[in-house]
């Protein structure tokens, strides 16, 4: 029986994790000023891995609370006290507890971390350059929490960023598009070849920048899957595609209310409109919410690395993979 070699363990980690580092230090810096961050901040970052943008952001706030799934990488950032106030939590981000986390590792008195408001809840901002195949369950455990941040700046593939940002009556625009819209505003910031990375991804990555709402536009636990159920069929007429569970008169009611026509597809409403049309139908009869893992807030650090996992896929996605590396895809977004 042959037996692995380090080189070979080390590629199944990378997948296991997603793991693509950023090495071009131009990039690192551009990624890490565009942080908009005070001295008085508290910085929570996904994925620091080697720590190349951890180091750029700890000498511009007052503390950074790192998420990291590796424990190789959490002895590695655990090594170096001298880049400044960096606490590691060896975690699952796809699964960890936001308001645990936001609760009981807030930044202690003399911390040098200041709410914005005297007397205010103190608000980190979001950091974090997402694994491609965990960019999804991601975002669904943080989204709904986005009020409790003051920003968030991620870096995805792409393509995804695209799905992201965009507005109705384009490609690009679908149930990520409207997921996210509902919880923030999305403006994309910069575009990131491959060769800023090692290994070589095989896509385009960008960073994004979402501002949360105050709140999110509908908290409904049904209206995910509302959205999901109007894009099943995109290039179908809303009233088609939802036709297992409304008649097609009640949806074209719907969408006479938000000034719609009949011949509306998904991708011709915005979130806004989306959100009148769910709030006038109701919630799709005999549909149950979307499942979500049960959160914990982090490992013991002897935890062994197949305990860890977390899945989860936007529907009607695409997969991206990286050179060298078969099946690593960004999970369905």
């Amino acid at each position: 029986m042959q037996r692995r070699g380090p080189e070979a363990d080390d590629r199944k980690r990378r997948w296991k994790f997603g793991q693509n580092f950023l090495v071009d230090e131009g990039v690192v810096r551009e990624i890490a000023e565009d942080v908009d961050c005070k001295p008085t901040d508290w910085i929570v970052e996904i994925g620091p891995g080697q720590g190349a943008i951890t180091r750029r952001l700890l000498p511009r706030c007052a503390q950074v609370t790192a998420l990291e799934i590796d424990p190789k990488w959490v002895e590695h950032l655990r090594k170096h006290p001298e880049w400044g106030n960096l606490e590691v939590i060896r975690t699952d981000a796809t699964r960890v507890d936001v308001e645990a986390l936001l609760r009981d590792h807030a930044p202690k008195p003399g911390s040098g971390v200041t709410p914005a408001i005297p007397g205010g809840e103190i608000k980190p901002l979001l950091v974090g350059n997402l694994p491609y195949n965990r960019a999804a369950p991601i975002l669904f455990r943080f989204l709904p929490h986005a009020p409790r941040f003051k920003s968030i700046n991620i870096m995805v593939q792409y393509e995804v960023a695209k799905r992201m940002c965009a507005k109705p009556h384009s490609r690009d625009f679908g149930f990520l598009s409207v997921f996210i819209q509902n919880h923030a505003e999305a403006v994309m910031l910069r575009k990131i070849q491959p060769d800023a990375f090692r290994p070589r991804p095989k896509v385009l990555s960008a960073t994004v920048r979402l501002m949360p709402l105050i709140a999110p536009k509908v908290d409904h636990p049904l209206f995910l899957r509302f959205v999901e159920l109007a894009f099943s069929q995109k290039r179908k007429k809303m009233s088609n595609s939802l036709l297992p569970f409304y008649p097609k008169e009640r949806v074209n009611q719907a969408l006479a209310q938000v000034d719609a026509g009949e011949a509306s597809r998904a991708e011709d409403l915005s979130v806004d409109q989306f959100v009148a049309v769910f709030q006038e139908l109701g919630p799709p009869p005999g549909v149950m919410p979307r499942k979500e893992a049960k959160p914990f807030l982090g490992f013991a650090d002897e935890t062994s690395d197949d305990e860890l996992s977390g899945d989860a896929e936007l529907p009607g996605e695409e997969d991206a993979g990286t050179e060298g590396d078969e099946n690593v895809g960004n999970d369905g977004l």
